[in-house]
């Protein structure tokens, strides 16, 4: 598959750790700032872009910031990086696990917003959506190769946080300090000459019978994390991904980058321990945007296009979803 674009939208200014504890002591009387600093310095996130203002303990985003508007506006960026209208998409493929509402689906909304009257369908996935998307995406491709797709993950994770609730859960601590909200979008078409490609895609889980790592129950507005399971599951996500990508012929250990599902901004760290690999062809941007869940993966690869890579250099990523323990990944050459 050609990429033939990629865009992101993070909703207004980088919020710093400093400056989002003290939002909080001020308008909520959070009491527990110093061990707060302490885990967001542990999970080495220093900032993130949130949609809210933080007014209530509940709200809606600002206006302008809503998950609809964020995943318009990376799709935006990414056709205008590509060169393309909206009347050129072929089917616009979005996922998201924090949509603004169930019905009619976030990505209708998305499609008004972009004045784009073609099909669409919406994945309810976190931080693998990117590989099932693709998925989908390679099928549309193989079928009419040169109608273009838009991939689209979007979250707004904030407005999924009480911050009245801190006193009384401390496990909401690190909720509030590891999610940031945005959108990354991508465009892909059938292969074309001298234009960058995902030579490779895959999606898999390692789950079944097992309780989530992460949960979103029906009637309750906050994510519910079993953090010793993740813990202790997270590096078999990364060795399934790791194998996959050796089974078609992308493995790691030749790869100029790895992007790791963007959990934290140690996780390059991490994943260069484990794998024995040279931290500095990680590529993290979760020190900078916290974890975007659904957007990560194209968040990231935004990045990475637009600040690192250089021509004929190859990336793989290596996605992980803690929900049902899912990986993916994919194998990306830049032009």
């Amino acid at each position: 598959m050609a990429v033939l674009g990629t865009g992101a939208a993070l909703p207004g200014d980088a919020v710093s750790t400093d400056a989002l504890l003290a939002l909080l002591a001020e308008r909520f009387s959070f009491s527990g700032v110093r061990g707060a600093a302490a885990v967001a310095a542990r999970m080495g996130i220093s900032s993130r872009h949130i949609c809210r203002a933080f007014d209530a303990g509940r709200e809606c985003a600002i206006p302008g910031r809503a998950n609809p508007d964020l995943a318009a506006q990376a799709i935006t960026a990414a056709l205008r990086d590509a060169g393309l209208a909206v009347g050129d998409i072929g089917y616009l493929i979005a996922h998201t696990t924090t949509p603004q509402q169930l019905l009619p689906g976030n990505v209708a909304t998305v499609a008004d917003l972009i004045g784009y009257d073609g099909p669409h369908v919406e994945l309810r996935q976190a931080c693998t959506g990117f590989a099932n998307g693709l998925m989908i995406a390679s099928g549309l491709i193989a079928a009419a190769p040169d109608r273009p797709i838009v991939i689209v993950g979007s979250e707004t994770g904030s407005l999924f946080f009480d911050p009245i609730s801190l006193a009384s859960d401390n496990g909401q601590i690190v909720n509030m300090l590891q999610m940031g909200d945005g959108a990354g979008a991508i465009v892909l078409s059938g292969a074309r000459r001298g234009a960058a490609s995902i030579d490779a895609a895959w999606y898999g889980a390692i789950g079944r019978n097992r309780a989530p790592g992460i949960r979103l129950d029906q009637g309750v507005q906050h994510f519910e994390h079993d953090f010793a399971g993740i813990r202790a599951s997270g590096h078999t996500l990364f060795e399934a991904g790791r194998a996959m990508a050796a089974t078609l012929d992308n493995p790691i250990e030749d790869a100029d980058w790895i992007i790791p599902h963007q959990v934290s901004g140690r996780i390059g760290d991490q994943l260069a321990d484990h794998f024995g690999i040279d931290r500095k062809r990680a590529f993290v941007n979760a020190d900078r945007l916290g974890n975007t869940g659904s957007a990560a993966i194209w968040l990231a690869l935004d990045d990475l296009r637009h600040t690192a890579i250089r021509a004929g250099e190859r990336a793989v990523v290596l996605g992980a979803e803690a929900s049902k323990y899912m990986y993916g990944g994919l194998a990306y050459v830049h032009a």
